[in-house]
C-alpha cells in the first residue's frame, strides 16, 4: 500500500458510516476495499487511465474522467489525493467543494515532499474549518468541513486559451491545470514543430502522449491527407484535445490508453514529445519504456519522430529497434529524432 494510502487508512476508525462518498485521485493499491467498508456507496474517480484500469481489475467500481458529475445528492464525504501542480490543486479543491455536502467532511492527503504541508492556506479559500488530522509516513492528511456558501465549479474558467501560430495554419490551443505546459508551448514540442514545417505527411498519424494535442492538431490542420489519433493517460489532456479539435473545426480520434495498452492498428508516423516524470521524480527511462512497443505499431517503412533532451541516450535505445535514425534538430537542451522501420 502506497504510502498516501497509508496514512487514510490508518485514520479511518475516526470517520463514521456515510452513505454517499468520492475518492478522488486513489492509488493503484487496496485501500479503497477499507473506505468501501464506513461507505459501501463509494465512488471512485480518476484521471489517470493506468490508475482506472488497474483498479477495475482490481474489482473496484471506477470512472475515468477529467471532472466528477455533479448528481442529485451531494457527497458526505471526499478523499482527494493531493495532485503535483498547485494549479490543479486549486481547481480539484473548488471542485470538490461544490460537490460536498453542508455537513460534509473532505480530506485531502499527500506526501510531504510534493507541497501537502503548504495545503491548508488554499483549504481555507474554499472551506471555513481546515485541521490537520495527522502526520506520518512522510504524508500529512487534512479534514476540512464547512464548504463556503454559494460556491459553483466551471471547468471552464479554467480553460487557458491561446493562438499557436504553426504552420502552415495556425491553431488554437486549450489547456486545463494539470496537462503538460499548461497555457504555454514547451521548448521541446516548440523544436518539434519547427521540424515539421517542411515535412510531408499524409496516412495514419500517432501523436503519442498528446498533452493538449499541441503536435496532432498542428499535423491536422495542415496536411488534409493525414489522419490524426492523439493519445494520452491523462483525462485532463484528452478533455484539452477535445476542446482544440473542436475550436479549430478538426477531426481526430482521441484515445484513452496507458502507454500503448489499448492502441490497435499501425500507423505512418508517430510523433511524441515523450513524458520523463513519474509523479514528483524525474525518471530518464519512462520513457523508454513507453515507446518500447512503438516500433510494433509502425507500418513498413513507418517514421516514429520524436523530441528528447539531449543527454538521455536515445541513439542507443533507437538503434536495437529501428534499422535508420537520424538527428534533425538539436539545440542547447533538446534534440528532434527520427527513426524508420
Amino acid at each position: 500500500m502506497f504510502a498516501v494510502s497509508q496514512i487514510i487508512a490508518r485514520n479511518l476508525h475516526r470517520k463514521e458510516a456515510c452513505n454517499q462518498a468520492l475518492w478522488i485521485n486513489p492509488e493503484k493499491d487496496d485501500c479503497w476495499r477499507e473506505v468501501e467498508s464506513i461507505c459501501p456507496s463509494l465512488k471512485l474517480l480518476s484521471q489517470d487511465y493506468g490508475v482506472t484500469d488497474y483498479l477495475k481489475r482490481s474489482s473496484a467500481e471506477i470512472e475515468f474522467s477529467a471532472f466528477p458529475e455533479a448528481g442529485d445528492t451531494k457527497n458526505q464525504w471526499i478523499i482527494l489525493n493531493l495532485p503535483r501542480q498547485k494549479a490543479l490543486l486549486e481547481m480539484m479543491l473548488e471542485c470538490a467543494a461544490s460537490l460536498l455536502a453542508e455537513d460534509g467532511l473532505l480530506w485531502l492527503a499527500g506526501e510531504n515532499k510534493a507541497g501537502i504541508k503548504s495545503a491548508d492556506r488554499r483549504l481555507k479559500k474554499y472551506f471555513g474549518r481546515v485541521r490537520k488530522l495527522d502526520s506520518a509516513r512522510h504524508c500529512t492528511l487534512f479534514e476540512a468541513s464547512e464548504p463556503l456558501a454559494g460556491q459553483t465549479f466551471d471547468p471552464a474558467s479554467y480553460r487557458e486559451e491561446w493562438l499557436l501560430d504553426c504552420q502552415p495554419t495556425p491553431i488554437r490551443v486549450a489547456s486545463y491545470p494539470g496537462v503538460f505546459a499548461h497555457g504555454r508551448v514547451d521548448a521541446g514540442t516548440a523544436l518539434l514543430l519547427d521540424v515539421l514545417t517542411d515535412m510531408p505527411i499524409e496516412g495514419e498519424v500517432l501523436d503519442f502522449a498528446c498533452g493538449a494535442g499541441l503536435i496532432g492538431t498542428c499535423i491536422a490542420a495542415g496536411h488534409e491527407h493525414a489522419r490524426v489519433t492523439l493519445l494520452d493517460t491523462s483525462a485532463l489532456a484528452l478533455k484539452a484535445v477535445e476542446d482544440t479539435l473542436a475550436s479549430n473545426r478538426l477531426e481526430g480520434f482521441v484515445l484513452a490508453s496507458d502507454g500503448l495498452s489499448e492502441l490497435s492498428g499501425s500507423f505512418d508516423l508517430i510523433v511524441s514529445n515523450p513524458p520523463i516524470h513519474a509523479g514528483v521524480k524525474t525518471d530518464s527511462r519512462l520513457s523508454m519504456r513507453l515507446l518500447d512497443s512503438v516500433h510494433d505499431h509502425l507500418n513498413p517503412g513507418g517514421r516514429l519522430l520524436m523530441v528528447a533532451n539531449v543527454h538521455l541516450p536515445y541513439e542507443n535505445w533507437l538503434s536495437q529497434r529501428f534499422k535508420h535514425f537520424s538527428e534533425l534538430a538539436t539545440n542547447n537542451n533538446y534534440k528532434v529524432l527520427l527513426a524508420n522501420k
